[in-house]
């Protein structure tokens, strides 16, 4: 039993350590296979010991406290830097989201139909005209 919690503390800590470097070097070419991952490893926690309500996250942390106190401490460790982590990523991906936003609006600006036509129209609604004095 000593061996799956590790593996399974492991395999969640490797996860979201993957994504959240991926996420501060902004590689989004490897973002796909980096989430998926994720949700594998939290899927995992999320169906320990036959999933919830018997099994899942609580399940898991008691199983962990219940091992000698220097294991236990270690895995939790783990665990807590791997939660750490989790909330880290959360607010790197609202990052990102915002920058991709403020990017498509920069775009947007930029383009041909945010400007208006010599003839006093928006390019995107050419059938109607501004007035002059606009």
């Amino acid at each position: 039993m000593k061996a799956s919690l590790e593996a399974l503390v492991v395999q969640v800590s490797v996860a979201v350590k993957d994504l959240r470097r991926t996420l501060e070097s902004n590689e989004l070419d490897f973002l796909e296979p980096i989430l998926a991952q994720t949700t594998r490893a939290l899927e995992a926690i999320n169906h320990y010991a036959g999933g919830l309500p018997e099994g899942g996250p609580e399940k898991l942390k008691n199983d962990i406290l219940g091992l000698e106190q220097g294991e236990s401490n270690r895995l939790m460790g783990i665990l807590n830097e791997a939660s750490i982590n989790h909330q880290v990523n959360g607010d790197l991906i609202k990052l990102a989201l915002q920058r991709s936003a403020a990017l498509q609006s920069f775009v947007a600006q930029q383009s041909l139909g945010a400007t208006y036509e010599i003839g006093g129209a928006i390019l995107e609604t050419s059938s109607r005209v501004l007035s002059k004095k606009v």
